[in-house]
């Protein structure tokens, strides 16, 4: 149950709001703009050769898809480690939560510097607390795998066994460190969160504070960079809910993550 609870902490800590479609996607999209399994072989599709340039089909469509998917290569520190996590969401408006090209493919096969190759997840949901809506594929590396290393790192989506879209992401390591000291009590059906942020916090990270209760969906909300403590309003959790609690930091290039403090609601 621990590990479990722990995977799935690791699943909602990467969403950041991380359809691009929430507040907290907005912000990452505008930043950028301006400036699971851990891996191994594929248990995905064979296909063409990632080493072509571009996507496959007409220009004009390739052109299109381009522009509605965004790839990331990510950083990612905690209390148990460093590792890496790989992701592309969905870019624009929906109508709906299973729309968009990330819908449609039937994997997302990411292709390292080193010639390793892991296999994303799909993720389409909602945060019924937040609304932050994701539609996305990712990956999260096992604590303490390590950052990813620097390089150029190949997105190849399938449908069925032909790839439909190639894209190629830059990454060079940069983390930020996590924070510590993390406390919590309830006030009425508040949350009170508090920490010590670290020292490397800076204008245009921001913070997530998350609920996971066991049994439940996670509940989570988004605060500014120089905050050290947060307040979640009306939790809606029954009396003696029990689950875990953390704080992480985001900065463009990833995030980093509090130990899971326990709680009973």
């Amino acid at each position: 149950m621990k590990t479990q609870r722990r995977e799935t902490a690791r699943m909602a800590l990467a969403a950041r709001a991380t359809g691009r479609i929430g507040r907290l996607a907005g912000v990452l999209l505008r930043a950028t703009a301006a400036a699971c399994s851990s891996g191994g072989g594929p248990a995905a599709p064979t296909g063409p050769s990632s080493s072509q340039d571009g996507g496959a089909g007409p220009s004009g469509q390739t052109s299109a898809l381009q522009n509605q998917v965004f790839p990331e290569v990510w950083s990612s520190n905690g209390f148990d480690g460093r590792t890496y996590e790989y992701k592309s969401n969905c870019v624009g408006d929906f109508w709906a939560l299973e729309t968009c090209f990330l819908w449609e493919v039937t994997a997302v096969v990411v292709e390292a510097p080193d010639g390793r190759r892991f296999t994303l997840d799909k993720d389409f949901n909602i945060n019924a607390y937040s609304g932050e809506v994701t539609r996305r594929w990712v990956l999260y590396g096992p604590p303490g795998a390590g950052l990813p290393s620097p390089g150029s790192y190949t997105f190849l989506y399938y449908q069925g066994e032909s790839i439909a879209l190639t894209q190629a992401v830059s990454y060079a390591p940069e983390t930020v460190g996590f924070p510590s000291g993390v406390t919590w009590s309830l006030e009425g059906s508040d949350l009170v969160a508090q920490w010590t942020p670290p020292g490397d916090a800076a204008p245009g990270m921001w913070y997530k504070v998350l609920m996971f209760p066991d049994g439940a969906n996670v509940i989570s909300e988004t605060f500014e960079w120089n905050a050290s403590s947060a307040r979640l309003p009306d939790i809606p959790l029954a009396d003696r809910t029990t689950g875990t609690i953390n704080v992480a930091i985001y900065f463009s290039g990833g995030y980093a993550y509090s130990e899971y403090l326990p709680f009973v609601w």
